[in-house]
């Protein structure tokens, strides 16, 4: 089907806008796939996955979102069509597509299109060192681009469970992203591997190989953290105090290290901000030090006040009372320096000269990293816990001193930011009203109340031994999803095939069917070993079974993933001791995919194009994809792409 080259070019500047810094979706050459689109050799699966998570950013309103679903239509339809063939052109649309899926909240289709990318990669042997039919450095380091993406996309399905990790970091022998100068001039270089821990990170060693590093010492972090919040089984009998004590340490110096190895000019300064908001890396920079900052709250927040089974309440009360004030301090001194951060990037976003509307501020995961922070500063506003913070490994670039009006000042400003992110995808929306609400209810009362997760079922009592620090009750949330609702949530998650050809089989209607109660995942089993029992649910992974889940609970790293029972949602008992803080493509990129392979007979899809012309072209007419579909005006257009072929800097 045929796209307008103009709208192709359009969302193509948001790609590399929004997203090509981002871990590690840079496996689009910016100069190869401008001019390929220019002189008609951009593959159409490949232009239509592009435009499918574009069109969240170039028209975020219903019209766009339905443009967005047509393209990841045609994309399904290619990947269904071809899948009998091993192809690293599948890989690329596989990447994309699951992205979209992310965006578009079709959690199924998420981890199930994982899985087959997953397979397809290590069939490919991409994630090792292997004899290359590829002929130029590009080609290679798209792939291993792509590579990193799927490594990168697994540690966010996992959720910070390592039983579901399916790209093992010791299986990922290629060399991490190299920099975008080497890449863009098609010059080889050698970059560290995810293993080599460099004491400081080689020039050749681009933005994206330090955010997969990153990424891969965050998921260890949650992976520790994890268990502390929801022992269960033998595991409880290694987690003694000493063990806890050490782990944590031994992580954070891991922390310390890896920001001493990153490039000079990536570090937190007003100059570094200063520089990366002028160019091309500026979404990427915001990523890093946002996640960097998420890493050391990960780390140490389970010292805070917060939902506890009985196992991780044992363990706390065994750790010594000046550790517990050391690592709450260490939480709350990281949630205030991400919200001095998210303030300055939006300081700087605001003199940019054509920031777009709605206004974006920092990357697309901001809204979830920036509930991880709210959280803890209310958590912090409500048992006076952000004084004397300035001996922690925080950085100190804006000052340390806290009050609680600065507090909340900050506050205000990442729910402005929070809330123009709402408006391009659902998850985001969701964050924020939960947010909303949550910070309403503390300014309010003077405490978290968190009703989005708070939903007290009819006839129950809370124990009065299950009162958190103070008398907050955490009950999950019975589930009930709206009839209408659930209809849409599983044609959204129906196979392509169904959408063409209609289900291959009929579904029996029984009485069961019926019925808007959907079953716990969660049963009583008698003699249940919890040795062999799962772990607990991903985000993602719970999202797409349907199970009882409060939307705060999304956002939640530490109480979502546990998904215990109400039974077992045990709170710190009254006379708990609250401790205080005093103590690809063409020539010149991936080989070509053509519509051909995809589809038979296409003649009727594609006309004869004249040879390029220097004006911009515009086919006569819109194609089947188009419908009348128009993308607004970009800022940044296309009419202009040295933004994304100068040389850059920051390597």
């Amino acid at each position: 089907m045929l796209l307008r080259r103009d709208v192709i070019l359009t969302h193509l500047d948001a790609y590399f806008d929004f997203l090509y810094m981002v871990p590690s979706l840079g496996f689009l050459h910016p100069e190869v796939t401008y001019r390929d689109v220019q002189e008609n050799r951009f593959p159409p699966a490949q232009a239509a996955a592009v435009c499918s998570v574009a069109s969240f950013f170039v028209n975020p309103g219903p019209t766009g979102r339905e443009f967005g679903k047509k393209c990841s239509q045609q994309v399904e339809m290619h990947i269904s069509r071809n899948i009998d063939k091993f192809s690293e052109n599948a890989l690329f649309l596989f990447a994309l597509n699951i992205l979209y899926h992310i965006l578009a909240g079709s959690h199924a289709k998420v981890w199930q299109c994982f899985g087959v990318a997953s397979r397809l990669m290590i069939g490919l042997q991409l994630n090792w060192d292997v004899s290359s039919n590829h002929s130029t450095f590009i080609q290679q380091e798209c792939l291993r681009r792509i590579a990193w993406q799927l490594f990168s996309l697994d540690r966010l399905l996992a959720g910070g469970y390592d039983e579901y990790i399916a790209c093992r970091a010791d299986y990922m022998k290629i060399r991490l992203p190299c920099n975008e100068t080497a890449f863009r001039e098609n010059r080889p270089v050698v970059a560290e591997r995810l293993h080599d821990k460099p004491v400081r990170c080689s020039p050749a060693l681009g933005l994206h190989g330090i955010q997969i590093l990153l990424v891969d010492l965050r998921h260890r972090i949650q992976v520790t953290t994890k268990r502390l919040a929801t022992p269960s089984g033998s595991a409880m009998t290694t987690l003694e105090p000493s063990k806890v004590m050490t782990d944590i340490a031994a992580l954070q110096s891991e922390l310390t290290r890896f920001h001493v190895s990153i490039h000079d000019e990536l570090r937190l300064t007003d100059q570094s901000m200063a520089r990366y908001a002028a160019s091309t890396q500026w979404r990427g920079y915001c990523f890093f030090h946002t996640h960097m900052a998420v890493s050391h709250i990960d780390l140490y927040r389970f010292s805070l006040p917060g939902p506890r089974t009985p196992a991780s309440i044992e363990i706390l009360r065994k750790l010594p009372p000046d550790f517990i004030a050391r690592c709450q301090k260490q939480a709350v001194a990281h949630a205030m320096s991400l919200a001095r951060f998210l303030d300055a990037i939006k300081i700087e976003t605001d003199k940019m000269q054509n920031p777009g509307t709605p206004k974006l501020v920092g990357d697309y995961s901001v809204a979830h990293m920036a509930t991880q922070c709210i959280r803890v500063l209310l958590i912090a506003l409500q048992y006076n816990l952000y004084e004397n913070l300035s001996d922690t490994t925080a950085p100190t670039w804006r000052g340390a001193e806290t009050s609680e009006a600065q507090i909340k000042s900050l506050i205000d400003t990442i729910m402005e930011i929070t809330e123009a992110w709402a408006g391009i995808f659902d998850m985001a929306k969701q964050a924020h009203e939960c947010n909303k609400t949550m910070v309403e209810d503390f300014y309010k009362n003077g405490r978290i109340l968190d009703r989005g997760n708070a939903v007290v079922i009819a006839g129950q009592e809370p124990a009065e031994d299950k009162f958190l620090f103070g008398s907050d009750v955490f009950i999950e949330r019975l589930n009930v999803p709206d009839v209408k609702e659930e209809q849409r949530s599983r044609a959204a998650n129906m196979p392509v095939s169904d959408w063409w050809m209609g289900p291959s089989t009929p579904k029996q209607s029984s009485s069961k069917d019926s019925s808007p109660i959907t079953i716990p995942y969660h049963t009583s089993e008698v003699g249940l070993d919890h040795d062999y029992g799962p772990p607990g649910l991903p985000m993602f992974l719970a999202q797409a079974r349907n199970v009882s889940m409060g939307v705060c609970d999304i956002y939640d790293a530490e109480t979502a993933a546990g998904m215990q029972p109400p039974e077992m949602m045990a709170m710190m008992p009254n006379n708990y001791q609250m401790v205080q803080t005093e103590v690809m493509s063409g020539g010149g990129g991936m080989p070509m995919l053509r519509i051909e392979d995809a589809m038979p007979s296409q003649a009727i899809y594609r006309q004869d194009i004249a040879p390029m012309q220097p004006q911009s072209y515009l086919p006569s007419h819109q194609g089947m994809m188009m419908n009348g579909y128009v993308p607004p005006p970009y800022p940044g257009t296309h009419t202009n792409t040295s933004a994304y072929t100068q040389q850059n800097t920051f390597n």
